[in-house]
């Protein structure tokens, strides 16, 4: 009877334990996984959210991330700094995003960390991922190297008149590590009184050292003329041509033409000079600038360097041979050229006294025999177009464009090998260029008045004299005739 009792007792003790601990579980199971508040000591970059309702916490949220935008930045460098703040530099945070991402995170947290910190004595931190601005960094570090940074300088060969080809040393640059600077940057969002960021500078060498100046000789020359007197074309040729001189183009590298010498404007420094436009000369910003290119072009064909972009003139120019020219456009047309040799070479360009001379250097093993030509296959005539021009005086003439053929032309090149054979003949290009047609500006016809109109009747014939004859003619053989006004000569050649 009592042991009846015993196992009664037991078993109620039993129903009464394992209820409890349904109902635990059930409690702890409603306080974890059904609440839709944050648990104690829960905080959301660097805010407390503990206890708040997930959808209540979105307004002080983003009342707090307003706050983290205003955080100072200060980049500094010796003297220089540069003052912004994290809203500037960073995206904005999806604060509906965030807060669902770090619920979703909760919920996955350990049943045990959620019991040891009923209390909320321990923080537990969630900092949505602070993502950067990419263009802001790039922009940064463009202006920043313009004011800290110093290009390098390569070492440059030189020609003295009484020592030859001497070397100048050059200088190393530094620029700014824009990756290395951005290292001490919080990666996560929480509340920070200022930010103080150092700005990372790192040296930058030559592309070229004075020992590979030292084996080097020249490969090839090739000089044109200009007309120094032409003081805007001259300006833009000298600048184009300090642009090119002591680049370096290492084994394999590509050369361009625009890249390296830029954009042609008025704020990079270029004038208005004569170019062509849609088979004309009209004045243009850049002109003169093709001289160099083609200059260059040639200098290129005698080192036997491979042409890899290059483009005729719509019309024949005078500095180089026809079939021989190379013109440049920025952002459509370019001259590259690729360093096939295997070593450095070393582009000398130098323009003073109306002679443009572009030299190009390398390793000797490389140098060549060269031969450049051209053929004209067709000569394209000119025509002559008059117009009349009011402003001008009746029987007045004014050549406002000297005319020029066009031609179809056809340039090859010649390889010679260390015996003076012949080794290689290719053809470069056949060119087509347009005739320039003579344009003449005319005055207006003259019209005779109907009042000075002689309307009686002829004369009856009468039997010439031949002694009179000669009286008629004057000037040579020229008839003269006083209602024809004489010819000024302005405009003639």
């Amino acid at each position: 009877m009592v042991r009846t009792k015993i196992k009664r007792g037991l078993v109620y003790l039993l129903m009464i334990t394992a209820g409890i601990a349904v109902a635990q579980v059930l409690y702890f199971y409603q306080f974890f996984y059904q609440n839709d508040h944050f648990l104690p000591g829960v905080a959301i970059a660097s805010m407390p959210v503990g206890g708040q309702h997930r959808n209540e916490a979105i307004s002080g949220i983003e009342a707090h991330f307003a706050d983290l935008y205003r955080t100072p930045v200060t980049f500094y460098y010796q003297d220089f700094n540069h003052v912004t703040t994290l809203g500037e530099l960073a995206e904005k945070v999806d604060i509906n995003q965030a807060i669902e991402e770090i619920w979703e995170r909760e919920r996955q947290r350990s049943i045990r960390s959620k019991l040891l910190n009923l209390d909320g004595s321990h923080q537990i931190a969630y900092a949505p991922p602070i993502r950067y601005k990419q263009a802001v960094l790039e922009m940064l570090a463009e202006e920043w190297n313009e004011i800290l940074g110093q290009p390098p300088v390569n070492p440059q060969l030189e020609i003295d008149r009484t020592a030859g080809m001497v070397i100048v040393p050059g200088k190393d640059g530094k620029q700014v590590n824009i990756e290395a600077t951005w290292e001490r940057m919080p990666k996560e969002w929480a509340a920070i009184d200022e930010l103080r960021i150092p700005i990372v500078l790192e040296k930058v060498y030559p592309s070229i050292s004075e020992e590979d100046l030292k084996v080097m000789g020249e490969l090839a020359s090739y000089s044109t003329w200009y007309n120094s007197g032409e003081v805007d074309r001259t300006h833009n040729l000298v600048k184009a041509a300090n642009a090119i001189n002591g680049r370096v183009v290492k084994p394999g590298e590509t050369f361009s033409f625009n890249r390296t010498v830029g954009a042609r404007t008025f704020e990079t420094g270029y004038r208005d000079a004569m170019v062509i436009v849609s088979g004309r000369f009209e004045p243009g910003v850049g002109g003169g600038i093709c001289q160099v290119s083609s200059t260059l072009y040639n200098a290129v064909l005698l080192a036997d360097l491979e042409v890899v972009e290059r483009h005729n003139h719509s019309l024949a120019v005078a500095y180089v041979p026809v079939g021989l020219d190379a013109t440049v456009a920025y952002g459509i047309q370019d001259f590259q050229f690729k360093n096939n040799t295997g070593h450095p070479v070393y582009i000398r360009a130098v323009a003073g006294g109306g002679r443009l001379t572009v030299t190009i250097y390398g390793h000797l093993s490389h140098k060549k025999r060269v031969e450049v030509s051209s053929v004209i296959d067709k000569v394209i005539p000119f025509e002559e177009i008059r117009q009349v021009d009011p402003n001008l005086e009746p029987g007045q003439e004014k050549i406002e464009v000297k005319g020029n053929p066009g031609y179809v032309a056809r340039s090859f090149k010649r390889v010679y090998d260390k015996n003076g054979e012949l080794a290689q003949q290719v053809q470069l290009a056949t060119d087509y260029y347009k005739p320039l047609n003579t344009l003449i500006y005319t005055g207006p016809e003259l019209s005779v008045p109907l009042d000075f109109v002689d309307t009686s009747p002829e004369p009856p014939a009468v039997e010439e004299n031949p002694d009179d004859l000669d009286n008629s003619y004057s000037n040579n053989g020229a008839v003269t005739d006083p209602m024809v006004p004489s010819d000024s000569g302005e405009g003639n050649e």
